[in-house]
């Protein structure tokens, strides 16, 4: 690394937060600045990627510098802002000349956006390769078999396990390009825990099936939800700020898919946050999630529905948020 990352490096705060993406999260500094309200939730993010880039995700302030360019008038407010003195800034400056001469040559970046390999459950296999095994195997396969078809769904895209604790499961991959990074086994019948993962933290579900010429990106809470609509699963109600990333690092619209029930209440208010789009489904009363819609409507009414009804905007997302959340108490109440 150069001079000018190792000079920068003793102006990010000390409570920073770097994830294992190689990105580092604190207080953006940038806000009161611009007037917006000062940043208490650790919305600013940092990265060194053969440079410096910096990213707020609450006043939408951006700034860089990358060996070879000079340093502009945007970096050096923000390192004012982190407590750099005009002779810090100048010093950074004289840096960063040095980085244009013809024989620099820049090190390679010592962080890189990576989720290692993860096992699947001891015995698992795709569900297809288990055709041809003994009956006793197959009479624990079945109401796995028969809870993946009354979803909606294909079994051959699913895994399962003769394993102790999993015979009553139904394993989904999770994968990061091409390669198996996590899981989650869904239990297909009564009891608890009703999911058993092993997965990185703040991984995004299915981003391998997005494809770059798609417009709009759908963002859901669950696995399931999220194959019935061609999206992304967040795995939670909640939005981490390595997955706001990596959804945003994508390009496409984003459209939110919330649950119908009070934990899709709290991820629309995560999604506001994050000034993404939210849908309010004219779905039945008695339809819950995305998968479930899929099921009793067609994948094609469901996304086309998403888009119609789709709202963005802080005034706008609060006063759907109240109306749903008032059409949730009445249907409670009932």
């Amino acid at each position: 690394m150069t001079l000018v990352v190792d000079k920068f490096r003793t102006l990010i705060p000390p409570r920073a937060k770097s994830s294992p993406s190689g990105w580092t999260s604190f207080n953006a500094p940038c806000c009161g600045h611009r007037g917006h309200s000062v940043d208490t939730r650790k919305r600013g993010g940092l990265r060194f990627d053969n440079g410096i880039v910096f990213n707020c995700f609450n006043c939408k302030f951006t700034a860089s510098w990358q060996p070879g360019r000079p340093i502009t008038n945007k970096f050096k407010n923000l390192c004012k802002w982190l407590g750099a003195s005009d002779e810090d800034i100048n010093a950074l400056i004289f840096e960063a000349l040095k980085t244009e001469a013809p024989d620099y040559v820049p090190t390679a970046s010592e962080h890189k956006v990576e989720f290692t390999d993860k096992p699947l459950p001891e015995g698992a296999l795709p569900i297809k390769e288990w055709a041809n095994q003994s009956s006793a195997l197959l009479s624990d396969l079945y109401p796995v078999v028969e809870y993946i078809v009354g979803r909606g769904f294909d079994p051959a895209e699913f895994y399962w396990s003769p394993a102790a604790g999993y015979e009553s499961r139904v394993i989904i991959p999770f994968f990061y390009h091409g390669r198996i990074v996590g899981n989650t086994a869904r239990k297909v019948t009564d009891g608890k825990p009703k999911y058993l993962s092993d997965q990185h933290p703040h991984f995004v579900f299915n981003i391998d099936a997005q494809k770059e010429e798609q417009q709009y990106l759908f963002v859901c809470e669950g696995p399931f939800d999220a194959l019935a609509v061609g999206g992304v699963a967040l795995l939670t109600n909640d939005i981490a700020e390595q997955q706001a990333r990596i959804i945003n690092s994508l390009g496409h619209k984003i459209i939110v898919i919330p649950d119908q029930d009070e934990a899709g209440l709290e991820l629309i208010k995560r999604a506001i946050e994050y000034d993404w789009a939210v849908a309010f489904p004219t779905w039945g009363d008695d339809v819950k999630d995305s998968a479930d819609a899929v099921q009793k409507y067609g994948r094609l009414f469901v996304t086309v529905d998403a888009i119609k009804t789709a709202q963005q905007g802080e005034i706008k997302l609060t006063m759907a948020l109240k109306n749903l959340e008032q059409k949730l108490k009445r249907q409670y109440n009932n």
